[in-house]
């Protein structure tokens, strides 16, 4: 099954992407679009699969950076 994947991304101006996958997203997941890193907030099916594909809509915010210099300070 491939799995044509719109991700959308709320709470940042960016175009979001469509993607071909082997497996579904999953809410929690982290994608890399473009540059930037994003977690899946929802999965929603846009449609009944047809034959080899799956169409499912995935909504992601961003993930906020950390530098190594505050993970430091903080342990």
């Amino acid at each position: 099954m491939i799995y044509k994947v719109s991700y959308v991304v709320v709470g940042k101006k960016h175009p979001g992407e469509i993607i071909n996958m082997d497996t579904p997203p999953r809410v929690g997941d982290r994608v890399q679009l473009g540059d930037e890193m994003f977690e899946i907030t929802e999965v929603v099916d846009l449609m009944p699969p047809r034959g080899e594909f799956a169409y499912l809509h995935a909504t992601c915010r961003p993930v906020k950076q950390t530098s190594s210099t505050t993970e430091t300070e903080d342990h």
